[in-house]
């Protein structure tokens, strides 16, 4: 006996095969849509941390333009404060330094034979006018003032014979000099700067 089967067996097969190919294929597509979901989800998260990180760098950078606003500022009011007290030190220095030269200058009149009659002041020069007894007393009231820390330059312009007073007889002298309010070495430092 023979049997025959009238059913279709290749079309079974076949529509077996594409039901489970489409399974398969559905399964894959579910399996790629959930990892692209997933994907997208991290790079969001990293979009919105990356947002997050920027925003505060942004926040940084401005405190930061502030701060250094600030030190700019500071810096400009230190400049600003260090020159008054440059201008106050001068200003000290030239009130302090005319009564430091006129003590320098009748602490180093070498004895009684010499005297001073006019001191003229224009600028740093000083013109001294004076009598003395001996010639001797003007070299010696020069090389006193050439030792001087406040004086420089100093220049004998004449010396000549006076009228006599009470039967004495007296020359008269004509000296200058440079002055150096804070002494040669303030003025030096003054030069350098």
């Amino acid at each position: 006996m023979i049997r025959i089967n009238l059913l279709p067996v290749k079309e079974d097969k076949l529509a077996k095969e594409a039901k489970d190919f489409l399974i398969i294929a559905v399964g894959a597509l579910t399996v790629v849509f959930v990892l692209l979901g997933l994907n997208s989800r991290v790079l969001a998260e990293q979009e919105k941390e990356s947002v997050m990180r920027i925003q505060e760098a942004d926040k940084e950078i401005a405190n930061l333009r502030v701060i250094m606003g600030e030190i700019q500022s500071l810096k400009e009011k230190k400049a600003e404060l260090q020159g008054k007290m440059d201008m106050i030190v001068r200003l000290q220095e030239q009130n302090i330094g005319p009564v430091r030269v006129l003590d320098e200058l009748s602490l180093k009149l070498p004895s009684s034979k010499i005297w001073l009659n006019r001191l003229t002041l224009r600028g740093n020069r000083i013109d001294i006018d004076g009598l003395t007894l001996e010639n001797q007393e003007v070299a010696n009231f020069m090389n006193q003032l050439e030792n001087s820390m406040f004086f420089s330059g100093i220049n004998l312009r004449k010396v000549s014979k006076d009228r006599a007073t009470r039967g004495i007889q007296t020359l008269s002298y004509n000296l200058n000099a440079t002055i150096h309010l804070t002494g040669r070495q303030g003025a030096a430092r003054g030069d350098k700067q």
